[in-house]
């Protein structure tokens, strides 16, 4: 944790960041380290992830399609074996995150 916090401290996060989402991160951060995957590589990418955001739009938005490639390659590799309704509205398909389907319509 202090690799990602040391270089920037939470209290640097924007302020628009809900108190909830800091949580959040720092829960993510404890919960790669118990599974073994805090690894340094690891680490700087949610550094740079957080970063991206002080940085411009057009990093943060970068960034945010590497993620959901990421997050869309997982989904449809742990859900092959659903039914086809199931996968397609299940909520943690992220397809079906507003976010997603933001950055969808503006590229």
């Amino acid at each position: 944790m202090k690799q990602l916090t040391g270089s920037m401290p939470i209290a640097a996060l924007p302020p628009s960041t809900a108190a909830w989402s800091k949580k959040e991160l720092l829960e993510t951060i404890e919960w790669l380290q118990s599974e073994g995957a805090a690894t340094q590589t690891n680490l700087k990418l949610l550094t740079a992830i957080v970063e991206s955001i002080l940085w411009s739009e057009e990093s943060y938005t970068r960034f945010l399609q590497c993620g959901f490639d990421a997050a869309i390659e997982l989904f449809d590799i742990t859900s092959q074996n659903w039914e086809f309704e199931e996968s397609t509205s299940s909520p943690h398909n992220p397809r079906n995150w507003d976010e997603y389907k933001r950055l969808e319509k503006h590229q």
